[in-house]
């Protein structure tokens, strides 16, 4: 009697594909039999991470999650952790196709000592079977690894690591070639590795060895490699010779070709390297340092203490226009209209706003207010720091909904009668005022999230040093903004140093002893006034804004418009920062200059999918992307292909010699991906 129901029609199927399989191997040679019976092979799109603690594994977690790349980590150490095994590495699809749950493999080294020998045979069989890539995040040179012995081993602080031509074919023409090793303090060694050649390749075993990235070798003749392919039967795995760390600009830059060598360039995952700059209080002045007193004029200096505001001329706005042109890149000026119309109510006229509005159309425009009045608590300034003044109930009485109403809407009503090119739905108030900021102020101010509703404000700028995740205000998302350590009370480089070392010396070297009563800074020897800006502030600062370039995040850094008066000192650091970039980024990866709604929908991009990720199903099969999605009605899904892969929307753009971006899926696509992409089919 046949069994009827789902299990005899799958016995059904099985017994006519068996059958189907019998005749065709009666009229077929051995091999295409074979090829018949050959179960078809998908690999699901999710990196395979083995910790143990180390930095290696650290920095290509970090990276992963930078991008939004998904991972699954065993750590090695654990002593109730997931054995690697063939069932866990690759199970079955469906009757006729096998899966490998991961795309790539990630281990601290060649030979982690927490595996055991039947788990790195495990791991092999599956890199072999799926052609699934490995990385060995900071091996020592050996014949284990197709290497010699070290040629050098020490500190790689100051080499510069090239990227030769073999590995500007293979996923790293993204890069011009040099990418520096940071020296940030002579005496500390913060970069340890190995230098070595590779070894004949082996025929006979089917070993061999291709270096992607090379050394010179200090004091000696030839080069090194960093970072190199072993070939190993069949088997590929991409060894590091150094260990570096997630915040260290070598690793940041050479990330992005790491990983997409493991992974043929196709994963889940989008990053870019972004770097935008707000101007705050344009149309205004900014109160000055005062060296003499150590203080700022208007805030926390006497009354006596009495020096002139640091404003632009029409001089610094043709020198802002011409540094545009020459790096092709557009500044964002954050203004406040107040400051254009007292000016002329007061004087007949303002050369520096007149210059600004005839050239209106060359920069974007966000409002920053009118008169840039502070949106939060009514402040208490009887004390040190401010308290918040309180109403008859003892309740905090906040800045009212008809005061920051008007300030909102009349600087639109400013831009507008001024046909500024600014979007009406991006705000950014005086001080990021109405916000919440402890121990002050911890909570929003009501008016501010009712106004905001009502003028349809999308977007408002938050300072990152306080709160750098992106959050909900009501219907307002937030676009948190890096600071830059070039002070708003500062327009030449005396002041910027003389304010630097206020902050960073200790009471003995004449600052305020701040840096030793805050734990979470530094106290640092005085700067000389007349170098201390270029040789110091200036290569800190464009280290530190580098990092924020490097690390996919797209929140705009902001200084003021000071900064591009007198010695326009916010240049040298832009300036910098630019060149550094392009010496070591082709320009297939320019850094990506976003407007403020661009900059907040990559963030909510990101955060929505970080949390509805896991609904998304993606696999490479036959040489195609599939993707899937339940439990949604549609997900930005973010991709990262190479060229050549099949129709993909607007949004998903060339960068670094891929195509990376967000696609909207609201059920499933297919994908083709073409040949280059390895995995088994």
């Amino acid at each position: 009697m046949w069994k009827s129901g789902w299990l005899g029609r799958r016995l059904f199927e099985t017994a006519w594909v068996v059958a189907c399989a019998a005749i065709a191997w009666g009229s077929a040679t051995p091999r295409a039999a074979a090829q018949i019976l050959t179960l078809g092979r998908r690999v699901n799109l999710n990196v395979l991470v083995l910790s143990a603690g180390d930095v290696g594994t650290d920095a290509v977690k970090a990276g992963l999650r930078e991008g939004g790349v998904p991972f699954t980590e065993i750590d090695l150490r654990a002593a109730n952790r997931q054995k690697i095994t063939d069932a866990y590495l690759a199970d079955a699809a469906s009757l006729f196709v096998k899966r490998g749950k991961f795309q790539a493999i990630v281990t601290p080294n060649e030979a982690p000592a927490n595996l055991s020998a039947a788990e790195t045979t495990a791991l092999a069989k599956y890199q072999r079977e799926f052609k699934v890539r490995r990385f060995s995040a900071y091996v020592w040179p050996s014949a284990n690894v197709g290497l010699g012995a070290p040629a050098f081993s020490g500190a790689f602080d100051g080499l510069i690591a090239t990227v030769n031509t073999v590995g500007k074919a293979n996923f790293f023409g993204y890069l011009n070639g040099p990418v520096p090793f940071e020296d940030n303090n002579r005496e500390i060694a913060e970069t340890w590795g190995y230098l070595a050649q590779p070894l004949a390749a082996d025929t006979v075993n089917k070993r061999s060895f291709q270096s992607l990235v090379d050394v010179q070798i200090p004091g000696g003749t030839g080069s090194g490699v960093l970072l190199g392919v072993f070939t190993d039967n069949g088997r590929e795995e991409l060894v590091l010779t150094c260990a570096i760390n997630q915040y260290q600009f070598q690793q940041q830059a050479l990330f992005q070709g790491i990983l997409n060598w493991l992974t043929y360039g196709v994963h889940l995952g989008t990053e870019r390297n972004y770097f935008s700059m707000h101007v705050d209080d344009v149309f205004l002045g900014d109160a000055r340092w005062s060296v003499a007193n150590n203080c700022t004029v208007g805030d926390d200096c006497a009354p006596s203490v009495n020096e002139p505001d640091i404003l632009m001329t029409p001089a610094d706005v043709d020198y802002l226009l011409f540094w545009q042109q020459v790096n092709s890149f557009k500044f964002d000026l954050v203004f406040n209209g107040a400051g254009h119309v007292e000016a002329v109510a007061a004087n007949g006229s303002y050369p520096l706003g007149t210059k600004l509005l005839q050239n209106k159309a060359a920069f974007r425009w966000i409002n920053h207010t009118y008169t840039h009045l502070y949106l939060g608590c009514i402040q208490d300034f009887s004390t040190v720091p401010f308290k918040c003044a309180t109403d008859a109930r003892g309740q905090v009485a906040w800045t009212t909904l008809g005061d920051v109403g008007a300030e909102i809407d009349q600087n639109v009503n400013f831009a507008l009668t001024n046909a500024l090119p600014f979007t009406a739905t991006e705000l950014v108030t005086g001080e990021h005022s109405g916000l919440r900021r402890t121990p002050q102020e911890p909570s929003d101010n009501p008016n501010l999230l009712t106004a905001l509703r009502s003028d349809n404000i999308a977007w408002l700028g938050s300072d990152n040093s306080r709160e750098s995740a992106q959050r909900k205000l009501g219907t307002t998302l937030s676009v948190p903004r890096y600071p830059m350590n070039i002070y708003y009370n500062t327009g030449k480089k005396t002041e910027a140093v003389d304010g630097y070392n206020w902050i960073y010396n200790s009471r003995a070297n004449g600052g305020s002893g701040l840096c030793e009563s805050n734990p979470s800074s530094t106290c640092i020897p005085p700067l000389d006034p007349a170098t201390g800006f270029d040789n110091y502030i200036v290569p800190l600062e464009v280290r530190i804004a580098l990092l924020h370039v490097l690390n996919n995040s797209p929140r705009p850094h902001y200084a003021h418009q000071s900064n591009l008066a007198e010695d326009r000192i916010l240049y040298s650091v832009l300036n910098k920062l630019l060149a550094d970039y392009k010496r070591v980024f082709a320009a297939s990866a320019a850094i990506v200059n976003p407007n403020m709604t661009q900059s907040g929908t990559e963030l909510k991009n990101l955060a929505d999918w970080t949390a509805n990720g896991s609904k998304v199903t993606a696999y490479v099969q036959s040489g195609q992307l599939t993707l899937s999605v339940s439990g949604l009605s549609a997900v930005n899904i973010p991709l990262t292909l190479p060229t050549g892969s099949g129709t993909l929307p607007s949004t998903v753009v060339n960068y670094g010699g891929y195509r990376t971006g967000w696609r909207n899926t609201s059920s499933s696509a297919n994908i083709s991906l073409p040949a280059s992409v390895g995995y088994a089919r």
